[in-house]
């Protein structure tokens, strides 16, 4: 139940969804997302660490810029995930 709560709750903020419909298309670097979506870069990466947090997102460090990419850390928060971009794809907040 712990972990239903952690991913549910982590997806309840439409920045994070905003930023999980963004690595849905491909991975980010931070600097990325923080031009798109027109928050600061602390805010950014706060979101990204709670979603990382929930086993949704994963990053790399390959020289100076952090990369994240969706990374569901098992089978269940992959369902969610899928259910999830499938419906923000109906609904058309992403295309």
């Amino acid at each position: 139940m712990i972990r239903l709560t952690k991913v549910l709750k982590a997806l309840s903020d439409p920045t994070r969804l905003e930023i999980v419909a963004l690595l849905s298309f491909r991975p980010h670097c931070v600097c990325e997302l923080v031009n798109i979506i027109g928050f600061s870069q602390p805010t950014i990466s706060r979101q990204l660490q709670v979603l990382t947090d929930a086993g949704i997102t994963s990053f790399e460090k390959p020289k100076f810029f952090i990369i994240y990419k969706l990374s569901p850390k098992d089978e269940f928060t992959h369902k969610i995930l899928d259910t999830l971009l499938e419906e923000l794809k109906k609904r058309r907040f992403i295309r």
